[in-house]
């Protein structure tokens, strides 16, 4: 049996580079940048791909920012990624996370970046993306 699409929400902030100028905290704190909403039946097993791309430019210093995916507030899914502004200045990661059956209802997934590095200064500047697809793993 082939698998089956229960849901999709795409979320774009920015399609362009330049699109917006929103820095990058040092953590603790960090800055939310796009949030999806998706349903998931109480069948099971079910499965959430998550997609995310986001534009960074790193302006001052070399260090690294952390990426975060929360479900309804709670972190899911982070990864890191280096910055070198003297040597490569523009960025554009793209993320995939699984969240593998997660609570059936209605949920909200959250993209957030951190700078983890003291004097790094990083701005994203698009484009930003955000995409969950729920899965009926049959």
């Amino acid at each position: 049996m082939a698998n089956q699409i229960e849901s999709y929400f795409g979320l774009t902030v920015t399609p362009v580079t330049d699109g917006v100028q929103i820095p990058v905290p040092l953590t603790p704190a960090g800055v939310g940048l796009a949030e999806v909403r998706v349903d998931v039946p109480a069948t099971f097993p079910q499965v959430v791909e998550l997609k995310a791309t986001i534009g960074l430019r790193g302006d001052v210093g070399t260090g690294s920012v952390l990426f975060r995916i929360f479900r309804d507030g709670q972190v899911i899914y982070y990864a890191r990624q280096g910055i070198e502004s003297g040597f490569e200045k523009y960025y554009v990661p793209t993320i995939q996370a699984i969240d593998v059956n997660p609570p059936a209802g209605s949920h909200g997934y959250t993209l957030s970046i951190e700078s983890l590095t003291a004097g790094l200064t990083a701005v994203v500047i698009g484009p930003i993306t955000l995409s969950a697809l729920v899965i009926n793993a049959l």
